[in-house]
């Protein structure tokens, strides 16, 4: 489409040139155009498109992402066969983005990073935060982030100057406590380890690690918004830090390190942010059977004037449905600071499908509560964890919060017309593909467990007895074939579901089967099952296949290797299967001990009938691998 515009700033071209191609525009002289478009920068937060004819009139305010919004808008009106059309919107999240796992394997590319900065640009989206806890480049530390596929610094500068061009801002989110486990592992972390996972607190090798985490990203990022982490420290203070120290309350530990990075990242012109779980965990102790954010938590003036005042508290939550949850949690945060920013999650990190139902009941809650609580500041955490996700399937859950963002509430019809300007793909086939994770019917992940559950050993095996899963998947299977993305960027993450679901066709349930004819003494269904070992393995070396293929589409290679071990490991245990079934059968062991053994419930409780709670860890306490050490 051939567009005229009128009153276009210098910055607005660059960003029209870079996302062209996805609109499939170019700018023309006005006697060329088929569309004239008069451009007007206004002082507030505010969107105003309007079509009539040949010409459209675009007022934004608040960014080159809202002027995207818009324009993106205009053109899909246009495409649709609209002569007259209008909207206005009043945003009243004025950041509102996405923070991207790039720590837990898999770190995607920059051209995957630009693809979907690109398209949360077109949906007005403008923040972006890149989580790296290891994952970038720190000189002199050579063993931070090594074979981690981290981000270099010319790499990271390339992101910032892009998101730049679009009207994104690209944060850095980092960790300056926990979370740094892949790191403390190396026998050079010695002296600033307290825990696996946490920093030493007070020693002078760990802020001079913090000072070159700051000085590489205050070289690498435009923006003065730094987020340094702070979550999830539990045991603090109980590795070296005692040995060296003795006991000291793990709060006071936790605050005076608080202060000592905040003032550091001042000093560098940073704005700290933080994750507040643990400042709102310290003003809740006490609490009878206390949980994350446990909206029973009062926080005094005592305890509130113990925490920086220059640190912006980060509210995150995807667990809860109840408003009254965000909005209790909400007023406490209030009381640490006037900017809290709220953020929600798209479930990306528990199985092979983001769980847009799962994440969308927790997600309107949370922005509804955001509104009438005054947060103007939000970020949909998109979290890898280790899984087997491709991240770039969360635009759609994106599109919940650019739509609802702009215009106050939550309509459907509205949200999935956002993603299909923004980013030209139907909604509804993105939400089809969570069907593989779902064949109860539930709202939590069970294709994970369902993938790399034992043939022989099955460990939740018992809590399938009641599940029909064969026809389920080839109805799936059938279903998600179907599906064609518009962009074929997405094709290869279509894929992998889809061959999850070819695979679960016979997988699902090939354990209550094999140790039914097993106990009724069938050796025919034994041989048959013997059989379909065969294809089973065939089916996951054609998800192992389209897995690395989406993997190294958008990710750095460094990561897949677990991929390579735990698909290697299904479709040894096949082989393994196949050969103790023939064994048993030929007559040469009196019994397959495996099948011989009761099915007990992995999570500890009695009965059949319920799934268990969506077990997605592949090793671990939760584990469903094996119940062996790995």
């Amino acid at each position: 489409m051939k567009i005229y515009f009128e009153n276009l700033s210098e910055n607005l071209v660059a960003a029209v040139n870079e996302i062209k191609a996805d609109l499939g525009i170019e700018i023309v002289a006005k006697e060329k155009a088929k569309l004239a478009v008069s451009v007007e920068e206004a002082a507030e937060h505010t969107l105003s498109v309007k079509l009539s004819g040949g010409s459209a009139t675009v007022v934004y305010g608040g960014g080159i992402a809202t002027f995207l919004r818009g324009l993106a808008m205009l053109v899909k009106w246009v495409r649709d066969g609209k002569s007259e059309a209008s909207v206005s919107e009043s945003p009243f999240l004025h950041l509102n983005g996405a923070m991207v796992d790039m720590s837990r394997n898999a770190v995607m590319n920059l051209k995957t990073v630009k693809f979907m900065m690109r398209k949360m640009a077109l949906m007005g989206l403008n923040a972006f935060m890149l989580y790296t806890e290891d994952t970038y480049e720190l000189e002199n530390y050579p063993y931070f982030g090594y074979m981690r596929g981290r981000y270099t610094k010319d790499e990271l500068k390339e992101l910032d100057r892009y998101a730049l061009s679009i009207g994104i801002e690209l944060i850095p989110c980092i960790q300056m406590l926990g979370h740094l486990a892949t790191m403390l592992k190396w026998p050079s972390a010695g002296a600033y380890k307290d825990t696996q996972n946490c920093m030493l607190v007070g020693a002078e090798a760990t802020y001079k690690l913090i000072d070159e985490m700051l000085k590489t990203t205050r070289e690498c990022f435009t923006t003065d918004r730094l987020h340094i982490g702070m979550d999830e420290t539990a045991g603090l203070g109980t590795g070296a830090y005692l040995s060296r120290n003795g006991y000291r309350n793990p709060t006071d530990i936790y605050l005076e390190h608080l202060a000592k990075v905040a003032e550091m990242a001042t000093a560098y012109g940073f704005k700290p942010m933080m994750w507040s779980d643990m400042i709102i965990e310290m003003a809740g102790k006490g609490l009878e059977k206390q949980r994350v954010y446990d909206p029973r938590t009062e926080i005094t003036d005592e305890f509130a004037a113990a925490v920086p005042k220059n640190v912006q508290m980060v509210f995150w939550d995807y667990y809860n449905a109840d408003k009254y949850f965000y909005s209790k949690n909400i007023e406490n945060h209030k009381k640490l600071g006037d900017n809290t920013m709220f953020g929600g999650g798209i479930w990306t990190w528990s199985g092979f499908a983001p769980l847009y139902s799962r994440s969308l009941k927790f997600t309107l809650p949370a922005l509804e509560a955001c509104k009438e609580g005054g947060v103007s500041e939000c970020i949909a955490t998109i979290w890898h964890n280790g899984c087997e996700n491709n991240l770039i399937l969360a635009l759609a859950g994106l599109a919940w919060y650019a739509d609802y963002g702009y215009k106050g509430y939550y309509c459907e019809e509205s949200m999935k017309e956002c993603f299909a300007f923004g980013v030209g793909e139907n909604y509804d086939d993105f939400a089809t593909l969570q069907d593989v994770e779902r064949p109860d019917g539930g709202i939590v992940s069970l294709a994970k467990s369902l993938v790399y559950n034992d043939p022989l050993v099955g460990l939740i095996d018992r809590h399938l007895l009641n599940l029909e899963t064969n026809e389920y998947y080839k109805k799936t299977t059938e279903k998600l074939s179907a599906l064609k993305p518009a962009n074929d960027t997405f094709a290869p993450a279509f894929d992998v579901v889809t061959k999850v679901s070819a695979l679960l066709e016979n997988k699902a349930s090939f354990g209550v089967r094999a140790k039914a004819a097993y106990d009724a003494g069938d050796k025919a269904a034994l041989a048959a099952l013997a059989e379909e070992c065969d294809v089973i393995k065939e089916r996951a070396e054609a998800l192992a296949d389209a897995h690395r293929a989406a993997w190294m589409r958008y990710n750095k290679p460094f990561g897949f290797e677990v991929m390579d071990i735990r698909y290697g490991g299904i479709i040894e245990r096949f082989r393994t299967a196949k050969a103790r079934i023939n064994d048993y059968l030929a007559g040469k062991t009196d019994a397959i001990e495996e099948l011989e053994a009761e099915r007990l419930r992995i999570d500890c409780a009695t009965g059949d009938n319920d799934i268990f709670g969506g077990r997605f860890l592949w090793r671990g306490y939760q584990g469903i691998a094996t119940a062996n050490s790995l």
